[in-house]
C-alpha cells in the first residue's frame, strides 16, 4: 500500500516539479568558477553542434567601478553580456533593436505573435546592474525586462534554408543574471513553447523518485 501511495504521489508531482518541453533539449551554460572573480570571462555555447559557437556569455562577477578624479562619487557595474553568431536571429523590437521578453507558455516559432526577428544582426544583450553615487547612473536591469525575476528571450538558428527555433531561460533574481538554459528545438521549422527550465536540484529530485519506485519491495497480491 505504501510503495503505490509514493507512486501516486510522483505521479502527481512530476508535471509540477518538471515540466515538459515535448520537442525541445535543454543545454546548460557553465559559469566560470569563481564567479565573483572574474571580469569579462566568455563562455561559448554551440547549440546546434555544428563546432561554432553561436551565443557568448560574458560574465562580469567583479565590479567595474569607475570615479570621478576628484574623487567622491563612482559608477560600478557588474552583470553578463549575451553576443551571437551571424546565424542566430533575435526576436526582438525593430525600432529598438531590444529583445521581447518572453512569458511561460507563449511560443516561439515561425510567426511570432509579438515583435519581429531581427534579420539584419543582432545587437549583443547586456544585462548590467549599475550602482554608485553618480546622479545618472541607471540603477537595475533594461526596462524591456518589465522587472520581472525570470525571463526568456526568444531566437531562430539559420540552418541551410530552414530554421531552428528556441529561447534563453535568464534569471535575474540573484547577484548576478543567471542563464538557467537555452532549450532548442529537436525539429526544423517547428516552434516551441517557453516554460521555465528546472532546477538542477528538482531534476535530481525526479529521478531519485523513479530510482526508490523502481527498487522499492513489492508485497504479493492476493
Amino acid at each position: 500500500m505504501k510503495t503505490h501511495l509514493i507512486a501516486l504521489m510522483l505521479t502527481v508531482m512530476t508535471p509540477v516539479l518538471l515540466p515538459v518541453v515535448s520537442i525541445g533539449a535543454v543545454i546548460h551554460v557553465e559559469e566560470p568558477q569563481p564567479l565573483e572573480l572574474t571580469l569579462g570571462a566568455p563562455v561559448g555555447v554551440d547549440v546546434n553542434q555544428d563546432g561554432s559557437s553561436d551565443i557568448t556569455v560574458m560574465y562580469y562577477g567583479m565590479p567595474i567601478c569607475i570615479g570621478s578624479p576628484e574623487g567622491g562619487s563612482y559608477l560600478c557595474s557588474l552583470g553578463v553580456t549575451l553576443a551571437f553568431g551571424s546565424d542566430l536571429q533575435l526576436l526582438g523590437d525593430p525600432s529598438s533593436l531590444d529583445p521581447v521578453v518572453l512569458l511561460p507558455g507563449q511560443t516561439v516559432g515561425p510567426v511570432p505573435t509579438q515583435g519581429a526577428w531581427l534579420q539584419t544582426f543582432t545587437s549583443p544583450i547586456s544585462l548590467i546592474y549599475e550602482f554608485g553615487t553618480v546622479s545618472y547612473a541607471r540603477q537595475g536591469y533594461p526596462e524591456y525586462t518589465g522587472g520581472l525575476d525570470r525571463l526568456a528571450i526568444g531566437f531562430r538558428l539559420a540552418e541551410e534554408q530552414s530554421f531552428r527555433y528556441g529561447y534563453m531561460d535568464v534569471s535575474l533574481a540573484t547577484w548576478m543574471p543567471r542563464v538557467e538554459g537555452i532549450v532548442i528545438a529537436d525539429q526544423l521549422d517547428v516552434g516551441l513553447t517557453v516554460v521555465q527550465v528546472p532546477e538542477p536540484s528538482i531534476v535530481a529530485l525526479t529521478v531519485l523518485g523513479g530510482v526508490v519506485l523502481r527498487f522499492a519491495p513489492r508485497r504479493p497480491e492476493g
